[in-house]
């Protein structure tokens, strides 16, 4: 689960970035996106994005794989507030 705020002026890099490198990148590492979800109203982050994995050892190859932090820092160059998290799968809504 990755939440985050988009800086002001870099929607349209980020949303190519996102769409064009980021999700496909890391769908071929087997990290798959499920849902993106925008908070409209309220001081949480305008960004949440949900991913599914096989495994707990298909993370943690993604994560050692240098794809992973040049992806990361690269997203981050878009973003203000943003942070990561690793949680069990529910088929529900999770912050």
């Amino acid at each position: 689960m990755i939440t985050y705020d988009i800086l002001p002026g870099k929607q349209d890099s980020y949303y190519r970035y996102v769409l064009g490198e980021f999700v496909p990148t890391l769908r071929n590492m087997g990290v798959h996106m499920t849902s993106a979800w925008h908070t409209a109203y309220g001081k949480y982050p305008a960004r949440l994005l949900e991913f599914t994995i096989e495994s707990h050892d298909v993370w943690r190859r993604a994560r050692a794989s240098s794809h992973w932090r040049r992806l990361e820092d690269r997203l981050q160059t878009y973003t203000t507030a943003y942070q990561r998290k690793l949680v069990l799968y529910r088929d529900t809504f999770q912050f």
